[in-house]
């Protein structure tokens, strides 16, 4: 009986943990608006950690949060049906991601959890090409990298 609770528990803790870290990796991607960031008339605790810090290549200052949400200048999940013209960035898809495709006039190359965290940091894709320096480069923590990772590589159905 002990077994099966403690089993019971541990299934739990996992959807709870799955559950946090899907929820981080969508407000990463849309940003950390004001109503993510209060709660019960203060500020959440863990706010920091709600919100992308980037600059641009080659300047020392921090962009604004508004500035650093992904969706500004990318499409995700149904909106990346939308036309081309719409996101100044490349889709984030998830089959687009995880596929082998030339990117940047480079070679073929996949995303992985890794290669996603680099170019967030250094501004280098999968096969090793610099992205434009439009692309903010992300003070990202690893735990916001993997929630990030997740979110993008098994989007939510909505």
């Amino acid at each position: 009986m002990l077994a099966a609770v403690l089993a019971l528990a541990s299934s739990e803790q996992g959807r709870w943990h799955a559950y946090r870290q899907a929820e981080l990796g969508e407000t990463l991607l849309q940003g950390a608006g004001p109503d993510r960031l209060v709660g019960a008339g203060r500020m959440r605790a863990d706010s920091g950690a709600l919100v992308l810090r980037g600059r641009l290549a080659g300047h020392p200052g921090h962009l604004p949060p508004e500035a650093t949400r992904c969706v500004n200048c990318h499409a995700t999940g149904a909106s990346a049906a939308r036309p081309a013209a719409v996101s100044f960035g490349p889709s984030l898809d998830a089959t687009l991601l995880v596929r082998a495709l030339p990117r940047r006039g480079g070679p073929p190359s996949r995303y992985d959890a890794d290669s996603l965290c680099r170019l967030l940091r250094e501004g280098i894709d999968p096969a090793w090409v610099v992205v434009d320096a439009s692309m903010p480069r992300y003070d990202i923590s690893d735990a916001q990298c993997e929630a990030l990772w997740m979110r993008l590589a098994r989007p939510s159905v909505s």
